[in-house]
């Protein structure tokens, strides 16, 4: 008899009732992701930083919200972890990406893979379980295998054990934790919300978290903090500049890709975080937008370039609106220029060899009515450097090779040394 029978198959039904039944939540900050800063515990708040929201009549933006929670608050710790080494059983578990064979076996109570497992630790009871809508899931209560064999386990079907692991290479695990409003007050998080507006406030109801750095834990609060906007070329030299800064500066990036000038604006003020706390603010920033601007449309029939993604105008709007928030924090500023498209790039995320200078001509421009920003001329380091030579003779605009990486960190290193000395961190 397939072991996964009737009973389970209530179960789905009534969560699915439950679930149709539940209210629409109201748009706004429901779903709104963003920085957790300044909880409160007693009066039962926080301040969520998040992507500037601009107001289309005043163009006036928006990027700190006061959110309030009520008792019954559920916050959701999720972490990628690399195996269910340390996780104790029974506990409620998700598995995803199961293909048709091994739903057979599954369904036959047989072993099976899956790609992905989600291990909720804290569920009740109560948690409802069994296959998922598609069939590519299940839910059920997972007790992970002992000894070496770190990617696998047995789950409860009916009341019977069925063995279950993770596929040999691409598998994922994500671990939900609960975290107390307590535990919140004491770290560094990104959030996710869930709630409506009551009251004329914002009630969060429940969310999911992540940790964040702590730079209490990871700077020297002797040196100055420097943080670095880019795309992902400032991903590629990011270790080898941090390494060159060892002793001289504690080294931040923006999380993430900065791409275009345009999402440099509506990101700036949550990529700063809270500078105006000790141990929270910038005595240099680098800057950098281009290679996400510069991009093309491309059309193969007739071999055409088409429209940029972001005018030289707007570039230029937006470049200025972003310094403007960036000298807020007083930091000494560089602007980075952008880094050469090595040959014509064709196809879905199309660039022409040429026009990072335009973009780096007209970046220039704005720069010139910023005379206090220093620059950092990467452009020219490739252009010049025969670190690159191989490099130029590819259709990739990224820097792999550790020779490279190496040649811009440094660079980057170079310039902050210099606002440094220009404009020592007031002590």
């Amino acid at each position: 008899m397939n072991v996964l029978n009737n009973a389970i198959f209530a179960a789905l039904c009534l969560a699915a009732a439950q679930s149709s039944s539940s209210a629409e939540l109201p748009t706004g900050l429901d779903g709104a992701t963003g920085n957790v800063f300044k909880v409160d515990v007693a009066a039962k708040t926080f301040e969520l930083l998040k992507e500037t929201e601009y107001d289309p009549k005043t163009d006036i933006g928006k990027s700190r919200f006061t959110i309030h929670w009520e008792d019954g608050f559920e916050i959701t710790r999720i972490e990628e972890v690399k195996n269910f080494d340390g996780i104790k059983g029974p506990v409620l578990a998700k598995f995803l990406g199961i293909d048709q064979a091994n739903r057979t076996a599954m369904g036959e109570g047989k072993p099976f893979e899956a790609r992905v497992a989600e291990i909720h630790s804290g569920a009740g009871a109560e948690s409802v379980s069994g296959i998922s809508e598609d069939g590519n899931g299940i839910t059920a209560w997972f007790t992970p295998a002992e000894g070496k064999d770190i990617r696998s386990g047995s789950i409860k079907v009916d009341g019977k054990d069925v063995a279950v692991s993770l596929r040999k290479s691409n598998w994922r695990i994500f671990h939900h934790q609960p975290v107390s409003p307590e535990e919140l007050s004491e770290g560094f998080w990104k959030a996710t919300l869930h709630g409506a507006e009551k009251d004329g406030r914002f009630v969060v109801g429940r969310m999911e978290v992540s940790a964040l750095e702590d730079p209490r834990k990871s700077d020297d609060p002797k040196l100055p903090r420097v943080l670095v906007i880019g795309d992902s070329i400032s991903m590629n030299y990011h270790e080898s500049a941090k390494e060159a800064l060892k002793g001289v500066a504690n080294y931040h990036r923006n999380e993430g890709n900065s791409f275009s000038s345009v999402h440099g604006v509506n990101n700036a003020e949550l990529w700063l975080g809270n500078y105006q706390e000790k141990g929270g603010q910038w005595d240099v920033i680098q800057f950098n937008h281009g290679l996400h601007d510069l991009k093309q449309a491309y059309d193969k029939a007739s071999d055409t370039f088409g429209e940029y993604a972001v005018s030289k105008e707007l570039y230029k709007a937006s470049l200025d609106k972003e310094i403007a928030v960036l000298k807020k924090t007083g930091a000494k500023l560089i602007w980075c220029t952008t880094t050469p498209v090595p040959t014509d790039i064709k196809g879905e995320y199309a660039r022409r060899k040429g026009a990072a200078k335009e973009f780096n001509e007209a970046a220039l421009e704005v720069m010139k009515r910023h005379p206090e920003i220093l620059i950092n001329d990467l452009h020219g380091v490739v252009e010049d450097s025969p670190v690159f030579d191989g490099w130029r003779k590819t259709t990739d605009v990224h820097f792999y090779k550790p020779d490279e990486q190496q040649a811009l960190g440094e660079a980057v290193a170079a310039a902050v040394r210099k606002a440094l000395e220009t404009d020592p961190p007031k002590k």
